[in-house]
């Protein structure tokens, strides 16, 4: 008769995190004043154009999947 889905909806807010929970979960990979350096500059290092970080109330949240997009496409310098 009827199927029942067997995929489950992830919550998209699961993918919202703030400084402190992302360098908690990654202390090897971001320092707190690095995150926050990142946010910052977020208006010149594309992080706001991609929609990787929301302002609410005066408080900045990571969209993480596109945060950690982001990041692994970076690349060092030649200076």
């Amino acid at each position: 008769m009827g199927d029942i889905p067997t995929h489950t909806t992830q919550n998209p807010l699961d993918d919202v995190v703030t400084v402190k929970t992302l360098q908690a979960a990654h202390p090897d990979l971001f320092t707190k004043p690095q995150l926050s350096w990142l946010l910052k500059t977020r208006h010149k290092n594309g992080l706001e154009q991609l929609g990787a970080i929301l302002k609410i109330s005066r408080k900045l949240y990571i969209k993480k999947s596109i945060f950690i997009d982001w990041f692994l496409k970076q690349k060092a310098g030649d200076s």
